[in-house]
């Protein structure tokens, strides 16, 4: 997306003003992949969430999410 937004507004790679354009095509693509990690995550079994040190509430808690709610951390590192 953002190659179809430089080509469309011409921007030159030293640019620094963020055009409104880029802008929201970077906020589609994050809630895309908001979408996207949300299933996956609803897919993975309780067993294995608690392997990973994931607790199934919580995992379902943010894969019941709507898109435009960013993610939090499930676990500690």
């Amino acid at each position: 997306m953002r190659a179809i937004a430089w080509a469309v507004l011409g921007r030159r790679a030293g640019d620094r003003q963020t055009h409104w354009l880029t802008r929201v095509l970077e906020t589609l693509r994050a809630q895309r992949r908001r979408i996207r990690a949300r299933q996956i995550l609803a897919q993975i079994d309780a067993r294995t969430l608690r392997d990973a040190g994931i607790d199934p509430v919580a995992a379902h808690y943010e894969a019941t999410q709507p898109f435009w709610i960013a993610g939090r951390r499930l676990r500690d590192r």
